[in-house]
């Protein structure tokens, strides 16, 4: 993804308006030096600071719910294995022959 200068004053974005998008390289190259960042860089790490435990509660939020229904859809599936699991023994050939056939089958083992 291609970083986007600001229309104003032509500096690359310091903080993604997603919280998915990776650093940028301004940041990384703040980070590898011991310079300090612009005037104008300020603010929108002040920005960043503000906002990102607003941020990191709803993604957090969001997390939590998520987990809740995979948890659910977990159970669910399951379940659906036990039914399956019924099913098959149930529908098995072998529980159509009768008592009788089946005693004389053991009885002769």
């Amino acid at each position: 993804m291609a970083e986007s200068p600001c229309p104003t004053c032509t500096l690359l974005s310091l903080h993604p308006k997603d919280p998915l998008k990776k650093r940028t390289s301004r940041v990384a190259e703040l980070l590898r030096q011991n310079h300090p960042p612009l005037d104008v860089e300020l603010a929108d790490f002040r920005l960043v600071v503000d906002k990102s435990p607003e941020i990191l509660q709803d993604l957090d939020e969001k997390i939590a719910q998520a987990r809740e229904t995979l948890d659910h859809l977990i159970q669910a599936r399951t379940q659906a294995e036990l039914h399956l699991a019924d099913a098959k023994s149930l529908l098995h050939p072998i529980r159509r022959l009768p008592n009788e056939i089946i005693s004389e089958i053991f009885f002769h083992c």
